[in-house]
């Protein structure tokens, strides 16, 4: 349907105005996480971007006012797939600490090596942080709501008498992740997914219990 701003230029014009479409803004937001994952941001141009999206290059700035505000949208949709993902941590039907084995074996498990661009926000984080500091800013509230979700699992092992207590679990769960994050990162560089088995190993059987 036409809005009535449109039919006001067909009256005045003769022709109709051109008009966003909300649906490219999610094709080029979905082009540019998957380009800015594997590519790093600052090796990825705006031009990358919409041909990846298939749009032209003048549909970008019609839904983002820089490359730097399509990266903070970028870390946000990152975060929400992330979250998604944590429903493991959230089933309930499964003891907490088995809970958590299973929510870090199957990110190994999606980790396809050679080429495994890693995670995004430890990417960003070590690329970005003296750069940008709205995307830093997005990827620490990204960090915090992850260690948040995985303390309240450790919290409940703790209860359980299944992970030592005497450590907080937020001090804990952001143990993890940081470490979890290095695993990534010396993954990247062997190429192979021993650092993150290694981690996992680590994890519960000198770490956790």
């Amino acid at each position: 349907m036409v809005g009535a701003a449109a039919i006001d230029n067909v009256k005045t014009t003769g022709h109709i105005q051109n008009m966003s479409k909300p649906s490219l803004r999610a094709d080029i937001l979905a082009a540019g996480l998957e380009a800015l994952h594997s590519r790093g941001f600052n090796a990825t141009s705006v031009q990358d971007i919409t041909e990846a999206a298939g749009v032209p290059k003048g549909s970008f700035y019609n839904h983002f006012a820089s490359k730097e505000e399509l990266g903070a949208a970028v870390v946000e949709q990152y975060s929400l797939r992330a979250s998604k993902r944590r429903a493991i941590l959230a089933d309930a039907s499964v003891e907490p600490l088995q809970r958590i084995r299973r929510y870090f074996e199957a990110m190994i498990a999606t980790a396809r090596y050679p080429g495994a661009p890693g995670c995004l926000l430890g990417n960003f984080g070590a690329e970005l942080s003296n750069q940008s500091p709205a995307i830093r800013e997005r990827v620490s509230a990204a960090f915090e709501d992850w260690t948040l979700a995985l303390a309240e699992v450790i919290e409940e092992a703790q209860k359980a008498g299944k992970v030592k207590k005497g450590v907080s679990s937020e001090a804990m769960a952001a143990f993890l992740i940081d470490a979890w994050e290095g695993a990534v990162l010396r993954a990247k560089v062997v190429q192979n997914r021993a650092p993150l088995e290694a981690f996992l190993e680590m994890t519960f059987a000198k770490i956790l219990v």
